[in-house]
């Protein structure tokens, strides 16, 4: 599954662009669960490997090129699909949001970025995705509160979150959304939309200098002030 950060351009030139998070999802365009939110994905094609076939079915049902992709895990439960026992191997990628496409010969009705809210307060987390009119999934504090995901997608979004928040905390995946030349607030915002955790501007530099290499380039459109440049070092 693909989470993709997208930018929202303030209406104040001395404010920053706003992030938000979004997940991609794709009507069904066949049974079962026709008309239905699911994740992307489809059957393994003889000759393929598993990663393989993941970018492929991202290609052909959303127009996604070549995410990097870092596995989740296996779904194996009995009566998750109404066709049979059928086993999901799952992956989970971050990217900025880009235009969607779906192939006429696919599966899939159409694809779609969704809202993702989430938020952590006292260790207990919340996830809600809507696409604008309803609420599509909803966690809190351990629990699947509301659910219209097909098959058992519903945990698979669970799952792929708290695994998106460790990529991000822990192992640098933050990294995958930035040019190789960024300020510490393009790196900021993205991190805080993700993880729900708020840090101040110093609090986020002292965390994050120790994996920057400063370069002698200043962002010179910044909206409130020059801001150094830096790379991951």
């Amino acid at each position: 599954m693909v989470f993709g950060v997208d930018s929202i351009k303030s209406d104040n030139r001395k404010s920053l662009d706003t992030k938000k998070i979004k997940l991609l999802l794709i009507r069904r365009g066949e049974e079962p669960f026709l008309g239905s939110y699911s994740l992307p994905g489809g059957f393994l094609r003889k000759g393929e490997t598993i990663e393989e076939a993941a970018e492929r079915e991202l290609k052909e049902e959303a127009g996604v090129n070549e995410p990097k992709l870092i596995e989740l895990g296996v779904y194996s439960k009995p009566g998750r699909d109404p066709r049979g026992w059928i086993i999901s191997c799952c992956f989970i990628a971050l990217t900025n949001t880009v235009a969607l496409s779906t192939a006429a010969n696919s599966d899939a009705a159409s694809a779609h970025w969704v809202e993702l809210e989430s938020s952590d307060k006292d260790g207990r987390t919340s996830i809600k995705l809507t696409d604008g009119e309803k609420t599509i999934f909803e966690y809190s504090d351990g629990s699947i509160i509301s659910n219209l995901l097909a098959f058992d997608h519903g945990e698979m979004v669970r799952d792929a979150y708290f695994k998106l928040r460790d990529e991000v905390i822990n192992h640098d995946m933050i990294f995958d959304l930035m040019p190789e030349l960024f300020t510490i607030s393009d790196l900021q915002q993205p991190y805080e939309t993700i993880t729900g955790i708020k840090l101040s501007p110093q609090g986020f530099r002292k965390k994050m200098i120790s994996k920057l290499e400063e370069t002698e380039h200043f962002d010179e459109a910044a909206a409130h002030r020059t801001s150094r440049l830096y790379r991951k070092a």
